[in-house]
């Protein structure tokens, strides 16, 4: 039996030997002596273990471990797992709406997806679920997060949270609803002249939605723009390029993917497709900002399009390559990076994750300073710095707590119910915030009117109006009403003049320089990049 399996180990082995490549001018000795070393343990293993365990297991646990070694994205998905993976972009599915990742070995949001189960009941990027339905979820796998998080619709989960600022643990209980996949929920004038565009993600229809809310908004008298990207974790690599390419004047570069292999690295440019007539741009972005946002933001930071708004962005600049295996097995495997035009590299070195892994290590003076084409200073270190730092406003524990237990949205709901006749233009009145109390009382949390509105009044009624907004009238309404205390919108808007300053003093001249000098061969757009995508539950 030992020989039998001895025999059979190394030919796989030998086979696994040559698929990499291995020649004679190779360090053959030590390859062969690994080999070897790996088929003893095996063997033994599988002989005079306490229980008896099969041989293809094992051999598949160390295919997964080698590519738990590589890093969190890399991994082995069976036939089920890659089809839901590539069902993912396609349509829409069951799950709380997160987008997550693994590092190391703690499962983090790395953005709630908008207007979704878990986006509502207030899990923010950077929360770390360490349980699942009371389980231990520390040095989880990828596919086991998919499996635990999606479901059938209306299903509950329940996580446990750790929250950097927050002592002890976090239950939330989620419903499981539908995902959706579109890209644009909403898009709106902010002032005479200001459209606003919310971009969530980059799925298959991102580039139509995004000119079908430009062109709305141009026809409503739009000549600046708000591009918000903040909770935006990433999506397709091709539509976060054309999303790029509407704001960029042709042959500019948008991003660039690095890898070991020479024909990993490749360039994007912009193209000569149709371009808007040239609008102050500014991007808000925050930490929950990620992979295909990062690659908008940084490229028009780059070439000084914009201005950037906001926190620093999530860093998450790795390239994933899926490979269709033989027996339905699908390989996603790290290949690449990204870079920004100027060179950063967007992705951020795992150990200055100190937001969201509890690593208090800073990235500081080791970070690299790069150039814009103007000659502006850029940060290094991973992920995009803003050029204009606006922090998210602090809210109440209580305000918290409430949000939690999803108090917000089921009281809008109730509210909305019971007054299908409530003009547009209502506002909060003390006989609504009394409602509100009495039913986060009925749902478990005490509280009187005084002490709701203590912290920030105007958010606070304005937050219980967007929600009963949301019931009645949709997104695109909620969205407006909420606009009015959205520091970040209301920071873009006093922003706007020195968006237009460095459009008109700054970007046109330089196009209109080197226009010559940046046109360059079409077969290096979008059409070479790989594809890849980010992962969502």
């Amino acid at each position: 039996m030992r020989q039998t399996l001895r025999g059979v180990t190394l030919v796989l082995l030998v086979a696994m030997f040559a698929a990499v490549g291995v020649g004679i001018g190779s360090n053959l000795v030590a390859h062969f002596r690994n080999l070897f070393l790996y088929n003893e343990v095996l063997t033994l293993v599988q002989r005079d273990y306490v229980e008896e365990v099969k041989p293809s297991d094992l051999i598949m646990e160390s295919i997964r471990g080698m590519l738990r070694s590589l890093d969190p994205h890399s991994q082995l998905l069976d036939a089920s797992m890659g089809k839901e993976l590539r069902d993912d972009q396609k349509g829409s599915f069951y799950g709380v709406g997160i987008q997550f990742d693994i590092i190391k070995g703690i499962l983090t949001v790395i953005a709630p997806i908008e207007d979704t189960p878990a986006y509502n009941v207030g899990i923010l990027a950077g929360d770390r679920i360490v349980g699942i339905n009371g389980k231990n979820a520390r040095g989880i796998t990828t596919a086991d997060v998919v499996k635990k998080l999606k479901g059938p619709k209306g299903t509950k989960v329940a996580v446990t949270i750790e929250r950097e600022g927050v002592p002890g643990q976090l239950e939330f209980t989620i419903v499981r609803g539908k995902i959706p996949t579109s890209s644009v929920p909403y898009y709106f004038m902010l002032t005479e002249t200001i459209g606003y565009i919310r971009l969530t993600r980059f799925a298959g229809t991102t580039a139509a939605e995004m000119s079908e809310g430009i062109d709305a908004l141009r026809k409503q008298g739009m000549s600046e723009l708000v591009l918000d990207l903040r909770y935006n974790g990433g999506g397709l690599l091709k539509q976060a390029i054309y999303v790029s390419d509407m704001f960029l004047d042709e042959g500019l570069p948008i991003v660039s993917t690095v890898g070991r292999l020479q024909e990993a690295n490749i360039v994007s440019y912009a193209s000569s497709r149709t371009k808007l007539p040239h609008p102050p741009i500014i991007v808000l972005i925050d930490e929950g900002t990620a992979s295909g946002s990062e690659i908008v933001s940084g490229a028009i930071q780059d070439m000084d399009r914009g201005l950037i708004i906001g926190t620093q962005s999530f860093g998450k600049g790795l390239v994933q390559t899926v490979f269709q295996l033989p027996e339905d097995w699908t390989l996603v495997l790290t290949t690449q990076r990204y870079h920004t035009p100027s060179g950063r590299c967007i992705q951020k070195p795992y150990s200055k994750y100190a937001r969201f892994t509890g690593d208090q290590k800073e990235s500081g003076d080791s970070e690299k300073i790069y150039k814009s084409q103007s000659g502006r200073e850029l940060r290094g270190g991973g992920g995009i710095h803003p050029d204009v730092v606006v922090e998210y406003a602090t809210t109440s524990t209580l305000f918290r707590n409430l949000q939690r237990k999803n108090i917000f949205t089921l009281f809008g709901l109730h509210y909305a119910a019971l007054h299908r006749d409530l003009p547009r233009d209502f506002e909060i009145t003390g006989e609504i915030l009394e409602d509100f109390v009495q039913f986060a009382a009925d749902n478990g949390v005490e509280t009187t009117p005084e002490e709701l509105v203590k912290k920030r009044k105007e958010f606070v009624e304005t937050y219980i109006k967007f929600r009963i907004v949301r019931s009645l009238w949709g997104n695109t309404e909620a969205a407006i009403v909420y606009a009015k205390v959205d520091d970040h919108v209301q920071r873009a808007i006093e922003l706007m003049p020195e968006a237009k300053r460095m459009l008109d003093e700054v970007y046109l001249p330089f196009i209109k320089n080197n226009r010559k000098q940046h046109e360059q061969p079409a077969q290096e757009g979008a059409a070479s990049i790989p594809e890849s995508s980010d992962v969502a539950a």
